[in-house]
């Protein structure tokens, strides 16, 4: 299975929030003695995924191509068309760098739905995540070929992520989890709990 991941998955990880509420680039945060994009990268290997692309976000690493948005301030739309463009796999597991907590099993459960569904032919719609009463945009499986759908819609502007996910048609993968577990490291106050997590012992 590991094998075969390798072959259909990459990594998409979002680095290009303003990171105006933290006051310093959320890429560049620790937890654990790591980089918060450094989490995310780790996490894809050991789910068997080779290929890591990362937007928004230079991280001078062997293992990690940085893509350059193709559309500037497009927000995340734009880092997801850019890196998509690149892809030769033809799926990509897509994370927003501010969820470096984001439990393996968590992700690992979303990866084998997604890997059923393409057994049952029903793979070509996004899978995101979704708990309680919330869908995450941000955290989910893509079919690549998406990019140029993306690129449509944000060639002149920005717009909202949901705008696309509406448009092409998406499904959700219920997950049981506690909000903390995915919720965006966005303001000092909520780096200082992730923080007292870590120390805890809650993240692995």
């Amino acid at each position: 299975m590991q094998k075969k991941r390798e072959g259909n998955y990459s990594l998409l990880l979002l680095a290009g929030g303003k990171s105006s509420r933290m006051g310093k680039d959320k890429a560049g945060l620790f937890l654990n003695g790591k980089t918060f994009p450094r989490h995310l990268i780790d996490k894809a290997e050991q789910l068997g995924i080779r290929q890591k692309f990362l937007s928004g976000h230079f991280m001078e690493e062997a293992d990690v191509r940085v893509v350059e948005d193709i559309y500037k301030d497009r927000g995340p739309l734009g880092g997801l068309h850019a890196c998509m463009k690149v892809m030769e796999t033809p799926y990509c597991l897509v994370l927003p760098v501010d969820v470096p907590q984001i439990p393996l099993k968590v992700l690992e459960a979303l990866l084998a739905a997604h890997e059923e569904k393409c057994m049952q032919g029903q793979g070509e719609l996004p899978l995101l995540l979704a708990h309680g009463d919330r869908e995450e945009p941000l955290i989910g499986i893509y079919p690549v070929k998406m990019a140029d759908a993306v690129g449509e819609v944000i060639r002149e502007k920005s717009c909202w992520v949901f705008r696309i996910l509406n448009q092409w048609g998406y499904e959700t993968c219920e997950i049981p989890l506690e909000e903390w577990q995915v919720g965006n490291i966005n303001t000092p106050k909520e780096y200082e709990l992730l923080l007292e997590y870590a120390k805890r012992g809650k993240i692995e």
